[in-house]
């Protein structure tokens, strides 16, 4: 289950549609432009309701994003387990990651949007993915250097290279037209 930072506890399902709205939201729209309102219209509930949940819409963003990021680390852990050796279990790794940022459209303008606002709110969320994926790909360094797949290295030195190049790769990406000519929002999910 995602952590919660609302102020009373939630049925799973009815945070699961929720977060499932917000995200849609805040996908299209952002941070900044999406609304409590429209938010809790797509619910059919009143915004006291939402508020009843959630202290505010930062609150509901950041619940989102963690929901996100532990889907993406939950699928990315998948790809550890495989058997395979390093080399193809990194790319394999960087193709998956690739196409899961594409479906997890919050997360994946994470970066930019950090750049772009610099909202400490984004700045946070942004650190503490980084750190996330660093230590997931810092346990498959481990996991190779324990199978004399490669020679001797600080893995987490290397792990931190390996995710801020897969960030300017991401970067990179959002600046493509065709990375995201690939139907709506609601499509990619």
């Amino acid at each position: 289950m995602v952590e919660k930072e609302e102020k009373t506890a939630i049925p799973e399902e009815k945070l699961a549609k929720i977060l499932d709205v917000a995200q849609k939201h805040f996908a299209r729209f952002g941070l900044a432009k999406t609304t409590m309102n429209e938010i809790a219209g797509d619910l059919g509930v009143s915004k006291a309701s939402l508020y009843y949940y959630f202290h505010d819409k930062e609150s509901l963003f950041k619940q989102v994003m963690s929901k996100e990021q532990a889907d993406f680390c939950c699928q990315m852990k998948k790809i550890s387990v495989s058997g395979k050796k390093i080399r193809a279990i990194l790319k394999e790794y960087i193709e998956s990651r690739t196409e899961y940022m594409k479906k997890l459209i919050n997360l994946g303008q994470l970066s930019y949007e950090a750049l772009r606002a610099q909202k400490p709110l984004y700045a946070s969320l942004g650190k503490e993915f980084y750190e996330q994926e660093k230590n997931i790909i810092k346990e498959l360094l481990d996991s190779a250097l324990k199978k004399g797949e490669i020679r001797k290295i600080d893995t987490g030195e290397y792990a931190g290279f390996f995710v801020h190049v897969l960030r300017s790769l991401r970067l990179y990406n959002f600046s493509r037209k065709e990375f995201w000519e690939q139907g709506s929002i609601e499509d990619r999910k």
